[in-house]
Formats: C-alpha cells, structure tokens, sequence
C-alpha cells in the first residue's frame, strides 16, 4: 500500500513540475511563445550594442523577444536599482553581477526548486554558479563568466629571453629580478608584475583571494568564515604582499606607480591580473600593445586548480508586473541559443556547461572558457566592505603593523561581524 501511494505522490509530483514549467514558459508551445512575447524591462552592464546586435539575430532565427534593454555604468548600478525600486519602478530582470544578486537578494523572486530543479541547474551551470543556490531555490540563472586570467607583455618578455608566460607563482616571483628595472634614483621604470598593492592594483580583492582559495580555504560560505579557521591565508597573504618589499629580490611594486591596468597599457608592466572583459579595454587604449593572455598561475604543489570569477546572472525583481513573462525570457536567454551569442559576442565564457565543452576557434574566447571551467568565488555578502576589510588587511602587513597571521585574524573578525548584521 505505501509502495502504491509513494507511486502516486511521485506522478503527482511529476505533473506539478510540468504545470509549473509550462506556465512559467519554461517549456510548452503557443503558452511559452506568448509570455516570450510580452513587453519586459531588462537592466545590465554590458553593452548595449551587444546585447541589442544578439537580440536581432535571435528575432531572424525565429527566437523573439520583446526586451527593452538599459545599459547601466558598474559604478552606479546598485544604487540606481535600489532607488527605483523604493519608487515601485524599475526593470522587470537585472543582468548583473552575482555579488550585487547576494547583496539584494531580498529585492529578487526566488526561483524554486519546482521551477528550476536542483539538479538541472547543478548539471547546467559551471560549479562556481552554485554559489546561487539556496535552500529551496536558486537567486537567478547565471549566463556569463568574467573570470581573473594573466595579461603578459611579449616585448618584455622577449627582451629578457624568457620564452613563455609563466604557469605557477614560483615562476611569477622569480620574474622581478629579470623583468623589473629600477632608474639612477631608485624608482621602478617598468615592473615585473602588479602584486603588492592595494589601490592602484586593478582587482587587488580578486586576486587575493584567488590565491587564498589555491590555497583550499574557502574564505566564507553563506554558513561560516573560514578565512582564519582554514590554513593559508597567511602563507598567500605573504606571497602577495612581499612584491612592494624594496629590501626582497622580488620586489616589484609600490604606491607611486600609476593603476596596474595603465601601466600595462602603456608597456610598462609585464603581467597583469585582469578580468577577461578588460580585453577589449586593452586593444582599443593601445593597438600596438604586443601582448597575449594565459591562464591565471596556480601553486605548483598542488592538484587545486583555480582563479575567480563573477557571474553574470538573470534574475528577476519581486515587484515587476510581468514575473511570469520575466521569468520565461530569463530561462529562454540563460538555456537557449541567445547565451551562446552572448558569449561570442562579448568575447566572454558561458556559464553553461554544454557551451564550454565546444571550442570556439576563438584564441582568446577559447582560454577564457578553459578559465571559466576552473573558477571559484566567494560568499561575499558586500563587495564595498570587504575590499576594505582585505585592504586593511593588505595594508597592515605592508606597514609593518601586524604579521600576517594577525591581520587575517583581524580580517576574519570583522568578516564574522558582517555576517551577523
């Protein structure tokens, strides 16, 4: 008798998915097709241009949409959004961020576990994704990658007859001492690589903790910080902050250097740490830059490989109109056609699986998915804050303040503190 009834509740339970799937416009025909159909408000940072040339090729290809695309600045976005939203205005679906979706999530319909199964979205999307995850439902279907790699000067590189980007930290701090050169009054003309600092490194935050990952230290979870619970942060905090110590041979870094980012670009760095979205940014500031991209380095010990990565997700706003419309656009972007022309595109990784799997014919493209495929994050539940927290830490160390093992204490107290607001 309970075999049949358990038999029972599983059909049933089968056929409450579907309905739901169906009427979302998850899957379906004519029903699926009208909600696509209907008008709905879409807020990101990425390119206008792009997205409005990837929404005319779905339309030829027979993938409508009916999708007012607002191109918002990455400085501003959170805080327009929040404000229109306490003026019940705004979009129906942000494009944004996964920190900014952790930040707000409050602000965003939960898409439960009835509409977009565990196991679909675990067997669909990267691993890094899964940060998304709650503990019945998912904060958004995540789209795009824009992971940490290596941007590294061939002229330099050439120069002093080193013959490839390097692959591990061990060969990234041997590189000051062949790369780095000092003018008659001490200063650094052209620098090995942009580690050190903290604000005029590019994504200081990012490669940090990238390195403290490496490391298997998780930093925080949505359930605890493990920044001083789990060994190495201190040993990748070291690492990072010895490259502005003048008196050690890979001294590489100080304050009086411009942005890690301009300096590259105006040949005058040798490696640096970017997001892959920053190609673009590169070719069109210096046409004549003779650079490439590599993978981001990892420790040569250690089977763990890893860089970060945030992740451009769709999620859709508790008060818009249309949540059903908004819903059903957001899965036909995030598991159609429209997310691989997104990616080729805007020259970043997919968040997808399937679409990882296919080579591009792309260099660049094709190394940043290989990148996609090995990212991580973090829980961060406020970027703003804690990249003040890790510059404290960053800058307490390069002081000679604290010792590295007490400034990620320090760190991690204020870390829990955060959590428990």
């Amino acid at each position: 008798m309970k075999s049949f009834q358990t038999i029972l509740l599983i059909v049933f339970a089968f056929f409450v998915v579907g309905a739901v799937l169906i009427f979302s416009g998850v899957i379906g025909g004519s029903k699926d097709d009208n909600l696509v159909s209907q008008p709905v408000t879409l807020w990101g940072t990425v390119s206008k241009l792009a997205v409005e040339e990837v929404l005319r090729r779905s339309a030829d290809t027979g993938d409508k949409f009916d999708i007012t695309y607002v191109e918002k600045s990455a400085d501003t976005f959170e805080r327009e959004l929040v404000e229109a939203l306490a003026s019940s205005e705004g979009p129906d679906i942000v494009l944004a961020p996964h920190t900014l979706i952790l930040r707000q999530k409050d602000k965003f319909l939960p898409l439960l576990w009835v509409s977009v199964p565990e196991r679909l979205f675990r067997d669909s999307f990267v691993e890094a994704s899964e940060i998304l995850l709650e503990t019945d439902h998912s904060l958004g279907l995540p789209v795009l990658l824009n992971p940490i790699v290596m941007y590294w000067n061939r002229d330099m590189f050439t120069k002093a007859a080193i013959a490839a980007a390097p692959s591990t930290w061990l060969e990234i701090q041997l590189l000051p001492e062949r790369l780095t050169i000092l003018d008659g009054k001490g200063n650094i003309s052209e620098a090995a690589v942009g580690l050190g600092g903290v604000n005029n490194i590019n994504h200081f935050k990012e490669i940090l903790t990238a390195q403290i990952m490496q490391t298997g230290n998780a930093i925080a979870t949505r359930n605890e910080v493990a920044l001083a619970s789990t060994p190495g942060a201190d040993s990748a905090l070291r690492y990072y902050v010895e490259f502005a110590n003048p008196s050690l041979p890979k001294y590489s870094w100080n304050s009086a250097k411009r942005s890690s980012l301009d300096e590259f670009i105006a040949g005058k760095l040798g490696v640096y740490f970017g997001l892959a979205s920053e190609l673009g940014i590169i070719k069109e500031r210096n046409p004549h830059l003779n650079f490439d991209v590599a993978s981001f380095p990892q420790i040569s010990s250690s089977e763990r490989r890893l860089t970060y990565t945030d992740i451009y997700t769709l999620s859709v706003l508790k008060n818009s109109p249309v949540t059903n419309a908004a819903f059903a656009v957001a899965y036909r972007i995030a598991m159609g056609e429209v997310a691989k022309s997104l990616s080729t595109t805007l020259k970043l990784p997919s968040a997808r699986r399937d679409l990882l799997k296919v080579t591009t014919g792309d260099p660049y493209l094709d190394l940043f998915q290989s990148s996609a495929v090995i990212a991580k994050t973090w829980y961060d539940p406020s970027a703003t804050i804690t990249r003040n927290i890790f510059a404290d830490m960053v800058e307490s160390v390069m002081i000679g303040k604290s010792g590295p093992g007490p400034a990620v204490t320090d760190a991690a107290t204020r870390l829990h503190d955060l959590f428990a607001i």
